[in-house]
């Protein structure tokens, strides 16, 4: 039933599983127990790579306490014993448990020198009590482990490995599960860095492993964000950074423990207000943060126009709305506005703010092109952003879902940085287009791939937004001249913004 090749779930097994109506995260699931087995990390293998690492550093890993299960406090300590990386401190703030059991626990764990434990004479809040065990904290980098959770055992030695290949990095970050009646479930299988993923929901979480010297320059964890703490310093460390200083290790290192006392269960509603706080403390004026009815749990993130608004070209398509400064022309060479829209003339409308959902993220400076939300006559979404493919070149992970299939992990709901977005519909600044040396023409039907993918050599990524939903009046095309041309051009093997352990198709 599931095919295995090279660490990938088959896109063969997504494929029937939309035949029999299982949505991403559903098939996931289902193929997740036997990816498990058959992904049992190697004791031996990577005994092996530890004795192999040069330069490597030490990780401080930051625990704070406060009335836990003792079974799960000592199994979380004891997952951090077994790590088959030795260079590490463990750092526990008991935040003032009054529970004997928590107490005894602790002064029960075993003797070893790279533990340390600070008991609180009161109680100040996760946020204040990891701050303690940071400040007594001494390795280069730092982590964050929660009380009743658990490492891999390669959690750190996969980490520290990264981290002597390229020791610039100021933040790693993992895939990670669930702990559920001991059973490991829901897998977040996650794309690599996203910075405007993250904007709607804390695509770092667990594991992430820090900079020290980043995290203490920072002032470490907001006391004011406690619940959504991990994801306030993830906006705050990374406001900014080069891209090249933020690594995902596509591994399940990290186990998180869900139960009707962890914080993110018990206090839910806590939990997401701290993440609107710290979000839009991040924002400031430049974007509102609403709700998606089809994904309460994670922020809407609408980006406003600048006060002073825009002029747009419209390239190619028709246009009837409600924004002012509209200019149709035929061709791009044509065009006036600061922002140029490529549109194909057989696009309609789902939504009247479509055009300024666009042009608002194209006058983003970090951004280059914009891609709409585009649906088939029938209502299936198509284009939810291109991966890059070395047979095709460039394929949707949005077909064939449904109009209302929020995709694994609401990717298809949230707006995302992607590799290319489709020339259908296609938001660009004129002075960037212009700079890129616009379409070519020898990319044939991937000219929109090829302008993204220039586009994102000079520093400019390439985002797709669901707030500008436009529908087909008839199935597009598929894409196929200029195959061979991309193929001779561009470094097609692997996608940036796809993970390596699923499959290309309808996933990102």
């Amino acid at each position: 039933m599931i095919k295995e090749s090279q660490g990938r779930l088959s896109l063969a097994f997504f494929m029937g599983a939309w035949r029999r109506r299982l949505r991403p995260e559903a098939a996931i699931d289902r193929a997740y127990p036997a990816w498990v087995k058959q992904h049992q990390p190697d004791a031996a293998a990577w005994a092996a790579r530890v004795k192999a690492l040069k330069g490597a550093p030490t990780i401080s890993i930051v625990m704070p306490v406060y009335e836990t299960n003792p079974e799960w406090l000592d199994a979380a300590v004891r997952s951090v014993l077994a790590q088959y990386y030795g260079k590490w401190e463990l750092l526990i703030a008991d935040d003032a448990s009054r529970s004997p059991d928590v107490a005894e626990c602790l002064a029960c764990l075993p003797a070893d020198h790279r533990i340390d434990i600070v008991h609180l004479p009161q109680r100040g809040g996760v946020s204040a009590a990891s701050n303690v065990a940071l400040a007594r904290a001494t390795g280069d980098y730092v982590t964050f482990l929660d009380h009743d959770d658990l490492l891999a055992p390669h959690a750190l030695a996969a980490m520290a490995r990264e981290i002597a290949k390229t020791p610039s990095l100021d933040l790693l970050f993992s895939d990670e599960d669930q702990l559920v009646d001991g059973r490991r479930v829901r897998p977040y299988f996650k794309p690599g860095w996203n910075p405007d993923l993250l904007l709607s929901q804390n695509m770092v979480c667990h594991l992430a492993v820090y900079r020290r010297s980043v995290v203490t320059a920072l002032g470490g964890l907001r006391p004011g964000f406690d619940g959504s703490q991990d994801y306030d310093l993830a906006l705050r460390v990374t406001e900014g950074i080069d891209t090249r200083r933020v690594r995902h290790v596509p591994d399940m290192l990290y186990h998180w423990r869900q139960s009707a006392g962890s914080l993110s269960t018990a206090f839910a509603a806590r939990c997401a207000d701290s993440a609107r706080r710290a979000l839009a403390d991040h924002l400031g004026a430049q974007a509102a943060i609403g709700t998606d009815p089809a994904l309460p749990q994670w922020p809407a993130v609408r980006f406003a126009l600048p006060s002073l608004q825009p002029s747009v070209s419209i390239v190619g398509g028709a246009y009837d709305g409600l924004y002012a400064a509209v200019q149709h022309v035929a061709s791009a060479g044509e065009a006036q506005g600061d922002v140029l829209v490529f549109l194909s003339a057989g696009l309609r409308p789902m939504v009247d703010d479509w055009l300024e959902a666009l042009v608002a993220q194209a006058c983003r400076p970090e951004i280059g092109a914009v891609g709409a939300r585009l649906t088939g006559p029938g209502g299936a979404l198509v284009h939810a952003g291109f991966a890059l493919d070395a047979k095709r070149v460039a394929v949707s992970p949005a077909a064939p879902a449904d109009v209302d299939d929020p995709g694994y992990r609401g990717h298809f709901r949230l707006a995302r940085s992607v590799s290319a977005v489709s020339g259908d519909c296609l938001a660009v600044r004129r002075a960037v287009f212009e700079a890129a040396g616009g379409f070519h023409a020898a990319a044939g039907d991937f000219q929109d791939v090829d302008l993204c993918l220039r586009l994102a050599a000079r520093g400019l990524r390439s985002v797709w937004t669901p707030l500008a939903w436009l529908q087909y009046a008839a199935p597009p095309a598929p894409k196929r001249a200029g195959a061979a041309w991309m193929r001779a051009r561009w470094k097609l093997e692997t996608d940036p913004y796809v993970n390596p352990h699923l499959a290309l198709g309808r996933l990102t």
